[in-house]
């Protein structure tokens, strides 16, 4: 009688062989212990303090800037007092140990209470001076936005080549009709964290940036030692010899897959958490993420492909991010089903990775956008350009969507390398 799997029960038995390896876990407590040793040394106290106090204020009285906000704050006004830990906790709930809750209104006015780290330097009159400094009479500065002389300086650089031209037309003419879309919005004129927009949104950048190269890693190692698991045991002969033997070799690339998107998701709440826990994001996530309080570079407006709330922007980037890690599974998984070395398919994958970074660069460099962009058409050459995705990325990027077509391409294209791998793989003599 022919046997028939139950892929369930053996992906489990799979993912419990992958949970019982220390090697695993130590990775994963030493990437999270890092990430919040960096989110603790890189977010000063004033910072936290100017982006509360705006994310409270955007709360009473509203998130979009312009006259009648500037009445609304006038109205507030500075009043400079703190409150003592019993009427903190009786106005917000549960205030965190390392902030207190400064309540900043006059008698008659709306009252804001802004949750302020202790050891902040700023008092809530230089909160509110500050924040009606930047936001008095703020206009739609998208309306008058001008992209040509970006849209030039991207031609010039590709002058001589036809189809770079023609593409790169084509794109500034979609970011030329984005700016004009955003700008009847009224994007541009949400307060988002004010003067606290840029070093925050930075802030999570660089941190997703590093946390994204952690979880490439770990997919690299855990579909590696998903693979290897048999031949480092020693049983990897015994349980090849027949067919059904070489079946749980898919059982096994589930697992790597799953356990590669459960440490994504471990490292995420690493670093989701204490944001949280620090950042008041009420009056902040659903701000706009073009304000004209979030610039690229700190001169042009962050201009998105899509229309997205800050907080959107922060999701869709980590689930770009797990695409990309799940990517690297998948090479892993092609590799291993090609070569018998688990320290080899890691090295190959290293190898290339350096390859990509090089070619790009050196492409670059030399001003080659055509190499640059089929070299960087891989999951590499995307997360080479996560400071800038889902906007118009320069030169970096030929077309609109550059950052999320190469990823989905990028899937498609390695299952396809995992699925004839796997064809291979199963007419493959293992005995030599």
């Amino acid at each position: 009688m022919p046997t028939h799997l139950q892929p369930l029960r053996f992906t489990g038995g799979e993912l419990v062989k992958i949970a019982r390896l220390p090697l695993v876990w130590a990775v994963i407590v030493l990437c999270a212990l890092v990430n919040l040793l960096m989110a603790a040394a890189a977010t000063p106290a004033n910072t936290v303090a100017r982006y509360n106090y705006a994310s409270a204020v955007a709360v009473a009285t509203g998130g979009k800037v312009g006259p009648e906000f500037d009445r609304a704050l006038a109205l507030i006004g500075p009043s400079g007092g703190a409150a003592s830990s019993g009427s903190a906790a009786s106005s917000s709930g549960t205030t965190p140990p390392d902030t207190e809750t400064v309540p900043d209104a006059k008698p008659t006015g709306t009252v804001i209470i802004a949750r302020i780290p202790k050891n902040s330097t700023m008092t809530a009159d230089e909160l509110h001076r500050q924040l009606t400094a930047i936001t008095h009479g703020a206009t739609n500065t998208l309306a008058g936005y001008d992209a040509t002389a970006t849209r030039d300086a991207m031609l010039a650089q590709v002058a001589g080549d036809p189809a770079a031209t023609w593409l790169m037309q084509r794109k500034y003419d979609a970011y030329a009709a984005r700016v004009a879309h955003l700008a009847s919005t009224g994007a541009a004129l949400d307060l988002a964290a004010g003067s606290a927009t840029d070093p925050t949104l930075n802030h999570w950048t660089n941190m997703t940036g590093y946390l994204f190269f952690e979880t490439c890693t770990l997919a690299v190692l855990l579909m590696a030692l998903a693979l290897g698991y048999e031949r480092t045991a020693g049983t990897e002969q015994l349980m090849m010899v027949t067919r059904v033997g070489r079946q749980l070799v898919a059982p096994k690339i589930a697992a790597g897959l799953i356990a590669s998107t459960i440490a994504y998701l471990l490292l995420v709440a690493a670093i989701v958490i204490p944001y949280l826990m620090v950042f008041d994001v009420r009056g902040v996530w659903s701000a706009s993420v073009t304000s004209q309080f979030n610039t690229v570079f700190g001169q042009r407006p962050f201009v998105t492909w899509w229309d997205l709330t800050i907080g959107q922007y922060l999701f869709v980037r980590l689930a770009l991010g797990l695409a990309i890690t799940l990517c690297f599974a998948l090479f892993t998984a092609t590799l291993g089903l090609l070569m018998r070395n688990t320290f080899a398919v890691a090295g190959c994958v290293g190898i290339a990775v350096i390859l990509v970074i090089g070619i790009v660069g050196a492409a670059h460099a030399t001003g080659l956008p055509w190499v640059a962009w089929i070299g960087g058409f891989n999951p590499v050459g995307v997360l080479l350009l996560r400071e800038q995705w889902f906007t118009e990325l320069g030169l970096d990027a030929p077309t609109a969507f550059w950052e999320t077509g190469v990823t989905a391409c990028s899937l498609v294209y390695l299952t396809a390398a995992l699925a004839a791998a796997w064809r291979a793989f199963r007419h493959r003599n293992l005995a030599a």
